[in-house]
């Protein structure tokens, strides 16, 4: 398993929030579903599993020793 940094915006936060999650999983699809309630839409737009709406901004993989 790797552990996955991903950043988001959120739709309820003042502008200019961005939000930090860490997230173990075996790959990038699956760290980001464990944040999800449902599938992103093709606007991107998210529904979070906490609640609330906003959109995923990157996703990077941090490298453990």
């Amino acid at each position: 398993m790797q552990q996955y940094k991903i950043r988001t915006t959120h739709d309820d936060m003042p502008e200019g929030y961005e939000g930090v999650w860490y997230k173990w999983a075996h790959n990038e699809l699956d760290a980001i579903n464990l944040l999800l309630k449902k599938k992103r839409d093709k606007s991107g737009l998210c529904v979070f599993k906490r609640g609330g709406t906003g959109s995923i901004i990157s996703t990077e993989e941090i490298k453990c020793h």
